[in-house]
């Protein structure tokens, strides 16, 4: 099924939204619950789970060495969904559709265009979509999975589907306002995800260099896959700090103050990623041929200065990198007790007290 290739991104991150009307359909604060697993299809991957004992279900299929393929007489089902108990969930690579087993020659035959795509793919992942007729691949679903690889992006919007526009969000892994369709995102066993947590400016992965956070994100992921309802505590100087799993969010022991955690999967490019792709590999060319750090300064009187996290400044030169690093659109940062606005599509930094505004600039030293 063709999808069409015009994306549309909703981030969490700015005042700039393309579409007015987008913000309203992501509640989102520090405090707010997520949908624990974001790489998820909702409910329409459980509702249908059976006992593997009335149905005549391919070992060899699941053990990934089947050689009938679709002339198999057996099902070919994941055997530990039918008992509840697979730990990979939608990530995983065996198929989960119940209704598109026990007749699947039959409907082969009779209804060659309702064809299920979910048993085995090659590559990390793959995006589908259900419009009441099975699942279906989304064209181009590299865009997405670019988008939903970062932290700070909500949802997206795709357009030209044979449903319309359709707005899809990646935290709770539905579309919104419209209850017939589902979406939902195939990953590969060896994924590896990345675990972030909201900070004051921008989203921060956790046990990343530099970071004062002793714990990494394969731990976290390790547990998470351990008990997907659970917590992990961990200690950084002196405090406390709590993650759960359910509501994903950080919480301080002590204060009781929540961060909101994501999870997302590490990207993947495409080979088929085309100009972007291509963009993207001449852009990491560049920085591994210059190795230098680059360096974010704000115009003053007669010369430019470095940002710094010092004398007041709440962001450092790295701070803002990182934030431009994960496709914000702006950022906003303390100097004493005035607030700033940065604005990446425009370079300036606007004092919002006093609305004076000064040039910033991105130099590679």
């Amino acid at each position: 099924m063709n999808m069409a290739s015009n994306y549309q991104e909703d981030s969490d991150e700015g005042s700039n939204q393309r579409s007015s009307g987008s913000s309203a359909e992501y509640s989102d604060s520090d405090t707010d619950s997520e949908a624990a697993n974001d790489s998820g299809s909702g409910s329409d991957s459980e509702e249908d789970t059976q006992t593997s004992s009335k149905r005549n279900v391919c070992m060899n299929y699941n053990r990934g060495r089947c050689r009938y393929g679709d002339k198999c007489r057996n099902e070919h089902i994941c055997s530990d969904f039918l008992k509840g108990s697979c730990k990979f969930g939608a990530g995983c690579r065996l198929n989960h559709n119940v209704q598109s087993s026990s007749s699947r020659q039959d409907r082969r035959r009779s209804r060659p265009a309702e064809i299920e795509t979910d048993e085995e793919f090659d590559g990390p992942y793959k995006w589908q979509l259900n419009l009441g007729k099975g699942w279906k691949n989304i064209s181009n679903d590299h865009i997405l999975e670019a988008q939903y690889s970062l932290p700070n992006t909500k949802g997206i919007k795709i357009y030209n589907t044979q449903a319309g526009v359709i707005s899809i969000d990646f935290t709770k892994m539905r579309v919104l306002k419209k209850k017939n369709i589902k979406v939902r995102r195939m990953s590969a066993k060896d994924t590896e995800w990345l675990w972030y947590y909201r900070g004051d400016h921008c989203w921060y992965q956790y046990g990343e260099k530099g970071k004062a956070s002793p714990i990494q994100s394969s731990k976290l992921e390790e547990e998470y896959q351990n008990n997907r309802s659970g917590s992990v505590k961990f200690t950084v100087d002196s405090t406390q700090y709590e993650i759960s799993f359910k509501e994903m969010h950080q919480r301080n022991v002590s204060t009781g103050r929540k961060r909101r955690v994501r999870r997302r999967p590490k990207y993947e490019p495409s080979q088929n990623a085309g100009l972007s792709g291509i963009t993207s590999q001449l852009k990491n060319m560049f920085s591994l041929s210059t190795n230098k750090t680059p360096e974010w300064q704000f115009k003053g009187r007669s010369q430019w200065y470095t940002f710094q996290n010092t004398g007041g400044c709440s962001v450092s030169s790295a701070d803002i990198e990182r934030c431009y690093q994960q496709n914000q659109t702006t950022m906003n940062f303390t100097v004493n007790s005035d607030s700033y606005s940065l604005d990446f599509a425009k370079m300036s930094q606007v004092n919002q007290r006093t609305q004076a505004e000064r040039k910033v600039r991105r130099v590679l030293k």
